[in-house]
């Protein structure tokens, strides 16, 4: 009983030690809080869980949203010290406030329409958009990346007009897939990237090239962040050989290129 008291003694002090080792190094751990576009979802997890591995000690804490919302936040306070949007427009916008610097463009997307299994079939084409077979489009408002490129390409194709009282107004381009695949939107436009990830959306059809809007993310520095080295290492580490092997192999493209089918 004597020995066995004994070991259970050791054991709780083997398990408080632990603790106390899990909880200093916890403390010990810095965090980097990294703002990403929707559509970065699992490639920027993936960046997140190799930039802790390059950089001992770190943990990158990763929040998802439209570009848009995440400037907002930014703007308001938020804790960030990275952002991560699906466009040029917001990252200039926040340099020129003063709230950001370090922008590193680094990748690119298209465009693709993709459409509920039901009626697939019968989008193949623009046309087919403003056609009886879809009565609702999934789409987010214009401040939304996503948003404005989808209708840069809708006035492009004379189309914009003709589908507008048929939107469904999501929060970003992971909301607006998400539509597709519950079956509350019949189709919708969203980035090539996003249509690998449909759960039962299909992809109905492709944007030309030459009908393509000019997609390119860029990342920056916030201004206030109180990790400045680790947020510019972070940086280079996406734009550099490793980040940029983890975006190809997602389906995005070098920043200004179209992305991969």
């Amino acid at each position: 009983m004597r020995s066995k008291s004994r070991l259970l003694g050791w054991l709780g002090v083997a398990v408080c030690g632990l603790a106390l080792a899990s909880a200093v190094s916890a403390k010990d751990e810095t965090v980097l809080h990294v703002g990403a576009a929707a559509s970065l979802r699992e490639v920027a997890e993936k960046m997140g869980t190799r930039f802790g591995e390059i950089a001992p000690g770190t943990r990158v804490e990763l929040s998802f949203g439209a570009s848009s919302e995440l400037a907002a936040q930014l703007r308001a306070g938020a804790s960030m010290d990275v952002l991560m949007s699906a466009d040029e427009e917001i990252p200039r916008a926040l340099e020129k406030e003063g709230l950001g610097d370090d922008l590193h463009p680094f990748t690119g997307n298209r465009l693709v329409v993709v459409a509920s299994a039901e009626i697939a079939g019968r989008v193949k084409q623009p046309s087919d958009l403003a056609g009886d077979a879809v009565k609702h489009i999934a789409m987010p408002l214009p401040a939304v990346p996503i948003g404005r490129y989808a209708r840069e390409w809708l006035t492009k194709a004379g189309l914009l007009r003709a589908v507008e009282a048929r939107v469904v107004q999501t929060e970003n381009v992971r909301a607006t897939l998400a539509a597709v695949d519950s079956g509350d939107a019949d189709a919708a436009i969203v980035y090539a990237t996003d249509a690998r990830v449909a759960k039962s959306a299909k992809l109905a059809f492709e944007i030309p090239p030459s009908q393509q809007p000019r997609i390119v993310y860029v990342a920056l520095r916030a201004r206030d962040t109180k990790q400045q080295k680790l947020a510019h290492r972070f940086l280079e580490f996406v734009v550099g050989s490793e980040g940029q092997r983890l975006l190809k192999e997602a389906g995005f493209s070098a920043p200004g290129a179209a992305a991969a089918p």
